[in-house]
Order: structure tokens, then sequence, then C-alpha cells
């Protein structure tokens, strides 16, 4: 017989005998308590101990409470959840143990919670149905009980189990939760017509929650609705600040940069309204659309990523262990082979161009990582393979090669003719090819292209015109606000802006013309559309408004022209030269407005000072950096706008490339000011 010491010591101990717990303290309380009191406080003693991660002892109490009543429900799931937290070892024996409680207690949940929870402690697809098996009669008892739901939704469904899912919830028909959740569920089925029911009728009851709005207009964005739909996301957007389930970032963090997370990590909820605004204002490629085309398409690819490249097992070692995927990925080629893979990449008819020092391993004979943490804890974010992620990004590539079931070469051709290429290899299943489709890089290129196409998104509207703008601020006529003119090379354009809350506050569309965007002085995002012929561009920048109202000199933004012009604000933005490229051989005339001046008898008195530096490469590398000075004092009637002009003739400056600055030093008030940096060039 072993000694008490070493029985209650060593993890997988035979049951120690009825002498020896004689010494153990706890059980000297039976002499004064009844056999139900002595039950019950041993019961609490191992589940005290098993809190306290002691799990020797509180096995040994569990298992002679087993002993004397071998049907005891609570002993059991209380032992078998000791064993499922015995490193490994332990968890068929709790499985055995809690398919036992749940037979002799079919009305509880707490066994078949416990069994989900070994089915995901083991992992795997065998794993995965265990865990279905105890998840679901619990939601069929109680969808509420404890986190059941989030957990079930960790798990590969399809179709079927969708529809298991859909059957338990319903048993609790008129539960808010219930409800919500068999709403999401449809909508996963496409069952549209039935979630617009069901997800209506859950909005009435609770009209204030983001999350019932955010999957109505998931919705309708798959059924093709996108007026009514983007109507159910505004209502969504509105109410952000009450997401405390984040669904609205549940939905969108597939396409989000990593500043984007960082971001929203960092917004508190009040804000988050504005970060999504913000977040869809930026990748809007149609100013003049009635709904964003890229929120419609990004809904429509998220239904077809889950529908064609959800992740089939999430429970693999490779999306849990940093170990297995290390193993999985290793270097060089895994057993069973990639070189099949490989030859069949090398065939496809497109060239990855893109290379980069992440291809620096393969160029050099080795495999590269194929995934960090990050990587497969997005995979399970979304639960969609890399495939899936990319697609959600880029959509539908514009090439694809799959030679086998198990590697697959996909390429994007941009409108400038670069190539971005990925190849897939099924690697989560572990030795072999099997498992789940990952970007693996099979020939030089993949590896920048893979980290490119994971880390961008674009819609699917083309981006076929470069063009180029020149953005000049001046004071606006009621002084308080600024006008920000842009004028752009294209033919048409369209721009607005938006404030931090995202919001619309200035707009202007020319065809041949300067764009006037009126607005208070701050920080804004402009969106600018531009349109030659059939071709269409866009951009996308943050913009400061300077505040010219302010009591102190100030200098405008400076405009350029060619030729004899009058010192008119409307008459060179409207001869402003396509990329401020200027003819060398006709005069060059440079205008800007001054406020805020000092004046004595009505009179302003200034010195106004040009610096035009060449910024020419040749020059810079011989370490001369060539700076032509004009400077003219100034003595002018005071108006609160001073025309400040200055006409350069042909041939006092040479054909370059050329920085220019205005500073004023206004001598009455003792100050100085300076206008922005503006390049331009000379040929």
């Amino acid at each position: 017989m072993l000694p008490l010491a070493l029985c209650l010591a060593v993890a997988a101990a035979p049951r120690c005998s009825e002498a020896q717990l004689q010494d153990v303290p706890q059980s000297n309380t039976r002499t004064s308590q009844t056999p139900a009191q002595s039950r019950d406080t041993l019961y609490a003693r191992a589940a005290a101990l098993l809190t306290a991660r002691k799990l020797p002892e509180a096995r040994q109490i569990a298992e002679d409470l087993q002993d004397r009543n071998p049907d005891d429900v609570q002993v059991l799931t209380l032992l078998a959840r000791i064993h499922l937290a015995w490193p490994v070892v332990g968890r068929f024996e709790a499985e055995s143990l809690l398919r036992r409680a749940a037979k002799l207690a079919p009305g509880d949940p707490e066994p078949l919670y416990y069994l989900g929870l070994v089915g995901q402690a083991l992992g795997s697809d065998d794993g995965e149905h265990i865990a279905r098996n105890g998840f679901v009669p619990v939601l069929t008892m109680n969808p509420d009980y404890r986190d059941t739901w989030n957990r079930w939704t960790t798990l590969y469904r399809s179709s079927g189990e969708r529809r298991a899912a859909i059957a338990a919830l319903e048993h609790h028909s008129g539960s808010w939760d219930a409800d919500y959740w068999r709403g999401l569920l449809l909508v996963e089925q496409e069952r549209y017509d039935d979630a617009e029911l069901v997800l209506g009728d859950v909005i009435q009851r609770r009209p204030d929650d983001p999350g019932p709005w955010a999957w109505l207009a998931r919705s309708r964005f798959a059924a093709g609705r996108e007026v009514e739909a983007s109507d159910a996301y505004d209502h969504a957007i509105r109410n952000a600040a009450r997401d405390t389930g984040a669904v609205l970032w549940r939905q969108i963090r597939g396409i989000a940069s990593e500043k984007e997370r960082r971001d929203w990590i960092a917004t508190p909820p009040e804000q988050r309204a504005a970060f999504y605004r913000r977040f869809w204002a930026g990748r809007n490629p149609d100013l003049t659309a009635l709904v964003n085309p890229r929120l419609a398409e990004h809904f429509k690819r998220l239904a077809q990523a889950r529908q064609y490249y959800q992740l089939l097992h999430p429970a693999s070692r490779y999306f849990h262990s940093r170990i297995f995927r290390a193993l999985a990925g290793g270097v060089g080629p895994m057993p069973g082979g990639l070189e099949g893979a490989e030859a069949r990449a090398v065939n496809a008819q497109c060239n990855a161009h893109l290379i980069g020092a992440r291809d620096t391993a393969l160029l050099a004979g080795l495999r590269p990582r194929l995934a960090d943490e990050s990587d497969t804890l997005q995979n399970l974010e979304d639960g969609l393979d890399d495939r899936g992620r990319i697609f959600l990004r880029h959509g539908a590539p514009t090439y694809r090669v799959a030679g086998s079931l198990g590697d697959e070469t996909w390429c994007y051709i941009n409108p400038d003719g670069s190539v971005l290429r990925v190849s897939f290899v099924r690697h989560t299943g572990g030795y072999g090819v099997s498992g789940d489709m990952v970007v693996t890089p099979l020939v030089s290129g993949e590896a920048e292209s893979a980290a490119l196409l994971l880390s961008t998104d674009e819609s699917s509207l083309p981006n076929t015109l470069g063009f180029t703008f020149w953005p000049a601020a001046f004071r606006a006529a009621d002084r308080w606000r600024t006008e920000l003119m842009i004028l752009p090379d294209s033919l048409a354009a369209i721009a607005t802006l938006l404030n931090s809350e995202g919001e619309e506050v200035a707009r202007d569309t020319a065809t041949g013309r300067p764009l006037h965007l009126v607005a208070q002085p701050g920080e804004y995002l402009l969106l600018l559309n531009g349109r030659i012929g059939t071709q269409r561009g866009r951009y996308r920048t943050s913009i400061f408004l300077p505040d010219y109202g302010v009591d102190a000199p100030a200098v405008s933004s400076m405009l350029l022209a060619s030729g004899t012009l009058p010192p008119d604000r409307d008459t060179l933005a409207n001869a402003a030269p396509h990329g401020l490229v200027l003819p060398a051989s006709e005069p060059l005339r440079v205008y800007a407005e001054l406020y805020n001046m000092g004046r004595r008898d009505s009179v302003s008195r200034y010195v106004a000072e040009y610096r035009f530096e060449r910024m020419d490469g040749l020059i810079l590398r011989r370490g001369k950096q060539r700076t032509t000075t004009v400077s003219f004092p100034r003595e002018v009637r005071f108006t609160p706008r001073i025309v400040e002009s200055l006409t350069i003739d042909p041939g006092r400056l040479p054909p370059g490339r050329y920085r220019l600055i205005l500073e004023v030093n206004d001598e009455i008030r003792g100050q100085r000011a300076s206008s922005a940096l503006i390049e331009f060039r000379l040929r």
C-alpha cells in the first residue's frame, strides 16, 4: 500500500484506502456531521482545491465521494473537471464521466457544458464533434447558460450544424438572445427573408441595440437590397457607442489595416461612430453614388468568402500551437512533398514581379515562415482560410490555377500591369498536404505579394487614372472660415471634406476649373476623384486648413501661372498648370494673400522675401543647394486682404525643379509670417 503523502502527490496514483483517508485532516469532521453534511463539506473542499489548482488533493477527495455514491451527478462532473484540468492525460476520462453524468441528469446543462469544454481541449475534428455534442444540447435547454453560445460559434459550422443550432434556439422563441442568435444563423444560411422577419422583431424590442441593425444590414447587402441595407447600417453606426459586443468591428476587421486595428482599440465608445464613418469614407470609390459601393461590395464578398473559403478545421493545432506551426511550416519541403505544388506554381501563366526582403529565404532555397500569431488569430476571428482573407480584401483574382485539391496559385493584375501573385497549400492538417489553405510562397516574389495582399484592400471599381492636384488655402469671404482650392489636372473632378466625426462638411464638383471647399479651420479627410474620358482615379489624404482669422500676420498658400496675367486669385487658379510644370520661356507669376497685417495711418509696411531653392538631383549630389532670393520692401494701403504678387521674367530662373517659400516681415507690428512650401518645375 502506498503511503498517504505519495498517494496524494502522484498524478496517476491509485485510489487511497479508507484507512489512509482517516489520516486526512478534513475527514475528521465526519464524526460530528451527517452523511449529507459530510458529502457537502468534502465536495466544497474538492472544488476549492480544484480552483487552487491542487489537482492531486482534489482528485483524491472526489474519487472517495464517487466511491460512496457512483451516481452522484455533481461529483461525477466535479471529478471530470479535475481530469480536464489534468495535463493532457485526463481528457478522455473526463469525457467518459461527463457522458455518464449527462445520462443520469438529462435536464442538467452543466455536464454537457463541460463536455463541450473537453472537446475544445482535445482539439482537431474529433474534439469539435465532442464539443458540438455538448454545446448544442445546452442551447436546447438554456441558450444563456454561461458562454455556451460564444463557444459554439468558434466551431466549424456547415449548413447542417447551423440547422441544428437554429432548431435548438427555436425552443426559446421570445427570448431576445435566442431570437437574435437565430437571426444571425439565418443570415449565414442565406435565408434572408426569414432573417429579415426575426431581426426586425428583435429590433422592435431593442431599437437602440446596434447588433441586430448591423446584421440586418449584412443580410440586405448580401441580398442586393443596397439602399435599405445602407439605411440599416446607418442606424447601427448611430448607436455604435452601445455596441458592447463589438459587432460592427467584427464585421469589418477582416479588411482593417494594422493601424486601423490599433486606432479602434484606442477609440473610446463615444467616438466609435466617427471611426466607422471615416473607415468607410476613405474606401468609397465613387463619391457620386447613393450608396458607398465599397461598403456594399464588402458584405457581398463576406457572404461569398463564408461560402467558399470557410475555415474547415478551426480546432486544428496549427491555429493554437506556435510549436505546431513551426513544424508545419519549417524549412524546406514538408514530408509528402511540395514539389508538385512548386511545379504547378512555376508553370502558372503569370509572373510575380514584386520582389522584396521577404523573398530572401526563398531565393536562398529555404522555406519562408508561413504565419505568425497575428495571422492565425485573424483566421480564427473571421473563420476564413488565407484564401478567404485575401478574397475579402481584394475580391476574386484575375487569374487562378488549382492544380490539385491541395494547392492553388492566384494572380491579381493591376491596372498598371504589375502582378501580385500568391500561392496556397493545405498545411494545417500536419504532415503531408492536408488541412486548410495557408499562404505558402513557392516562387520568387510571392512572399512580398502575399504581405501586400494581406495588409491592403481594394474596390473592384478600377482605379486606372493617375493624376496630380495642387491644394491652396485662402481666407474665405466671411474671414472665420478657410477656402481650400483644389487644382487637379483631370478634366472632371469631385471632392469632399470630412470632419473628425466622419461627416461631410463641404463638397464641390467641377469640369475644367478648380474645386472650392469652404470649412472651419482644422484637420479633415479629403476625398478626391478625377476623371478623363473612361479613366477614373481617386486619392484620399488628411489635410489641414489653417486659421487665417487669428490676430497675427498670416500668409496664404501661393498660386503659380505662366504669362502676363493680372494678380487675381480666380484668374491664376483657372490658369494653373498641370502638375505644376511651367515653361521657362514665359514669365512666371506668383500670387499670395496677406492677412492681419499691421497698419499706421491706413498704410501697411512690410518686406516680402521670395526664396527659390533649386532641387535638381545633380546639384544636391554635389552638395550645392542653389538658392535665389528676391526681396522687396512694400508700402501699400491697408486692407484686410493684401495681395502680394511677383513676376519673374524669362531667363531669371534656369530650367529645373524648385521649392519656393514666401516670408513676410511686418515692419509695423514687428512680426514675421511664412507661406507653405510649394514645389514646381520649369522646363
